[in-house]
């Protein structure tokens, strides 16, 4: 069955309401695009003043063209679009595309008008790219289109492209050629008022002709759907992204540590590690690994190996290959054996092997070969600087002519010989990746490798704890505060306990008599907190003292609180004091959870205390998570080793870490008007009864 998108990027005719005979027009330009691309199938310039566009007959109205139209592209001033989609309903057009400017980008004005061009084409049961684009392309040898009005030669391969930005979509069409990126289809969505990114995305899926997929984003309309359908793709299908705005600040004015770290870049990281996109920093980076999904077969392990003319550039590419959790391994004596009988003296055996600059095109060939046969190597770069005395493209031919049936993972590096780049692509159009810097090609393997890996990773489970659901739904319901606030700490309390999560024995008091009762209850030494709903980060306003041993330190510690606070002029703020056990040992960490306005709610975990805003070692994941992401969460931060135990340390309990993660995770899935939680510190220690969350704050909006 034909698929929606079909008509798209297959159509077997294709008017252009709008083809202008002015050699300086758009129009003009993507026609003449078509032709000299070699479109296979039937133009029909739509033009009421022209006989003819490109000596092909122009018709006065689509109304007048008999033959069926499988898609129609739409440029014409923005006041005759509307007009225009009206003509392809009657005619039961399915696929427009609409290149014209103007609609909601421009403002108020272009707002409205696009919503009456949406209505039309949901009226008329159509599909629209646009507005505001710039075309497609699909270079499948059958159909041969390139249907935008950029000039530049697209070169066949298998990298699927779609990008919001117009722009950026030119820029990079007019530098396929000399990038070597083999393009199979691309498409620029514009306002995406119809076909999104994520239309695009599932279609692509199934495509045989797309091996891997690359995408530009400036925003998310759904970014959780956007999660789900990536996650379902990533198991197949490589997906490379950019996303624009990467130094967004942080969310409205968060009053918690983890709304303060939940800004609009993690959350963008978060939705990409769980769907398993690979985030990239560049255009250059993007088809850089793009190429590598294209051209190469995925890496089988982690070692890598390194052939070159040049020292410099091989430490260049150990020092990148470290960084991608690349290994240089050893040779094996026979592949060093076989090497020294036809290189040169001086050259290098071990790993790199340099052949130095007099290297030729067979001493390349056969390195190439014998490198790659060695059982020690997973993955081969093999870099070509320029040569004193030889051909390069002989060279290159060679070495693409050892590695053409070889099962693992190959690159080529040809360093400042862009010059070259038309000629090699002609002269052997069959070859492995071609990168201009040798640091280009061990990121991408890196990158390769950790997607094999991504592959292979089971499926989670949601895991559900016994839990007092109804416990907690009687506090939510005795609440007599509507709107956004925080709990008091007897109901945070509660409901930590009610869902297994260990929050450490406290109890508040009013007065220094009752704090000297608890103190003697819970036994000293102990920790005073000052409380208050509107006392947020308690120990920058010096509302927290710790290793109390005596009745007389507790006292003098809750005068130097309230000193504190009445210095601050917050001490009306003040609600009472918690008096805690003070418990010593263990690593302090942050779990959190935010609730973004598009994602949803975001869970946090991290390195905790006082610094935690400073040091900013934390990861987000979209909630729910399973148990798998939960694992991958706690070894995606960078103090992950600290946890594991260092320097004779025992590891703390990392299994309670996840388990912790869930059940929060859990508790918000079962109470979602929950908005904020900090638990900061939860410190964690080798044994599961110690592990105790020291300070937690929640907000919710009822």
């Amino acid at each position: 069955m034909k698929n929606e998108l079909d008509y798209f990027f297959y159509p077997e005719s294709i008017a252009i309401i709008g083809a202008s005979s002015k050699r300086t027009s758009l129009s003009w330009q993507l026609v003449n695009n078509m032709i000299n691309f070699g479109y296979e199938g039937k133009i029909f310039p739509v033009n009421p003043k022209a006989a003819a566009v490109h000596s092909i007959k122009a018709y006065r109205s689509i109304k007048e063209i008999t033959d069926s139209i499988d898609l129609v592209i739409i440029m014409v001033p923005r006041d005759l679009v509307l007009p225009a989609v009206d003509d392809c309903g009657k005619m039961k057009i399915k696929a427009v595309i609409v290149i014209t400017a103007g609609f909601k980008e421009v403002g108020s004005d272009g707002v409205t008008l696009e919503n009456k061009l949406l209505e039309k084409i949901k009226k008329y049961k159509m599909r629209m790219v646009g507005p505001n684009c710039m075309g497609l392309i699909n270079t499948n040898l059958q159909v041969r289109l390139n249907g935008t009005f950029v000039i530049g030669t697209p070169i066949h391969g298998g990298i699927g492209f779609v990008s919001q930005s117009g722009a950026l979509g030119a820029a990079v069409l007019k530098t396929v050629q000399q990038n070597d990126i083999g393009l199979a289809q691309f498409i620029s969505i514009g306002n995406k008022a119809d076909v999104s990114g994520n239309t695009v995305l599932k279609y692509w899926k199934n495509n045989p002709d797309i091996k891997v997929i690359t995408i530009y984003l400036e925003s998310f309309i759904d970014p959780r759907r956007f999660m789900e359908i990536t996650r379902e793709i990533t198991k197949s299908k490589p997906i490379i992204a950019i996303k624009a705005a990467r130094t967004a600040a942080g969310m409205k004015a968060a009053s918690s540590h983890t709304g303060a770290l939940a800004g609009e870049d993690t959350v963008v990281d978060a939705i990409f590690e769980q769907g398993g996109v690979i985030r990239a920093i560049s255009t250059d980076e993007m088809f850089n690994i793009a190429k590598g999904f294209d051209g190469a077969m995925l890496p089988m392990g982690n070692r890598l190996g390194i052939l070159t003319n040049a020292g410099g550039p091989a430490i260049l590419t150990v020092d990148e290959a470290e960084k991608a959790g690349l290994a240089i391994p050893e040779l094996s004596q026979v592949t060093v054996s076989k090497l020294k009988e036809f290189a040169p003296p001086e050259a290098s055996y071990n790993n790199p092997v340099d052949l130095l600059p007099s290297a030729n095109a067979e001493m390349y060939g056969e390195a190439t070969r014998l490198m790659l046969a060695d059982d020690n190597i997973d993955s081969l770069i093999v870099i070509i600087g320029p040569p004193l005395m030889y051909d390069t493209v002989d060279i290159a031919a060679h070495i693409c002519k050892a590695a053409e049936n070889t099962s693992k993972t190959m690159t080529l590096v040809l360093m400042s010989q862009d010059e070259l780049m038309t000629k090699f692509q002609k002269t052997i159009p069959k070859h492995p990746p071609t990168f201009k810097f040798p640091e280009s090609g061990a990121m991408t393997i890196g990158k390769m490798l950790k997607y094999s890996q991504w592959q292979k990773q089971q499926v989670g489970n949601i895991c559900k704890f016994d839990v007092d659901k109804k416990k907690i739904n009687n506090i939510f319901r005795k609440q007599k505060q509507n709107g956004e606030f925080y709990l008091d700490y007897g109901d945070v309390y509660k409901i930590l306990k009610g869902y297994g999560l260990p929050i450490i024995e406290s109890e508040i008091a009013e007065d220094v008599k009752t704090s000297i009762e608890i103190a003697h209850k819970i036994k000293y030494p102990v920790v005073l907190k000052a409380i208050g709903k509107k006392l947020i980060h308690k120990t920058e306003v010096g509302g927290v003292i710790v290793d109390i041993r005596n009745d007389d330190e507790l006292k003098a510690a809750e005068n130097k609180i309230i000193g504190s606070l009445r210095l601050k002029d917050i001490e009306s703020k003040l609600d009472g004091f918690l008096i805690q056990p003070y418990l010593q040992g263990g690593i302090e960490t942050i779990m959190g959870v935010f609730k973004d306005p598009k994602a949803g709610h975001l869970l946090m975990f991290g390195t905790g205390g006082v610094m935690v805003e400073v040091i900013k070692d934390v990861k987000f994941r979209l909630i729910p998570i399973n148990d798998i992401e939960a694992k991958e969460l706690v070894k995606s931060i960078k103090s992950y080793k600290l946890l594991t135990g260092v320097r004779g340390k025992t590891s703390v309990d990392i299994d309670y870490i996840e388990e912790n993660l869930l059940r929060l995770s859990q508790l918000i899935m079962d109470f979602p008007h929950i908005v904020e939680v900090d638990f900061n510190p939860f410190v964690f220690s080798p044994h599961r009864e110690e592990c105790k969350i020291l300070d937690v704050r929640m907000k919710v909006v009822l």
